[in-house]
């Protein structure tokens, strides 16, 4: 294999490398996240005093905010959403119930996947900070 080549090699693991998934410090969690459905978007706005807003909007359907908490453990490196909605089933389906609050606590993963920041509440649809 010529010099060329081995550095093609070289730059294209880097790039891929750099684009998977990362490990986010908290002071790049705040801010504002969007998932973008099929049937509407939720967008979750995580404040720096350990709140956050959500709003969830549906077509057809009068948009719903409701205000919970969130923390952070940086052990697991994950966040602790307390009061959120719950839209999609984990399959990417509209609950029937998503205009209830959940309780108890929902912990995405957020992570930095090419150079965004994104938290995973369903695998199929993303929040992507702003």
């Amino acid at each position: 294999m010529n010099t060329g080549t081995r550095l093609l090699i070289l730059i294209a693991a880097l790039v891929i490398t750099l684009g998977c998934s990362s490990r986010v410090p908290i002071e790049e969690m705040y801010g504002t996240y969007v998932a973008s459905y099929p049937f509407g978007t939720d967008t979750i706005t995580l404040n720096r005093d350990g709140t956050f807003v959500q709003r969830v909007a549906i077509s057809q359907e009068q948009p719903v905010i409701v205000r919970g908490t969130w923390d952070f453990d940086a052990k697991v490196h994950r966040i602790s959403l307390y009061g959120v909605l719950l839209v999609t089933d984990g399959l990417g389906n509209l609950r029937k119930d998503w205009r209830t609050v959940t309780k108890g606590i929902v912990s995405p993963d957020v992570d930095k996947r090419w150079f965004k920041v994104v938290m995973t509440l369903d695998q199929e649809y993303l929040y992507v900070k702003q």
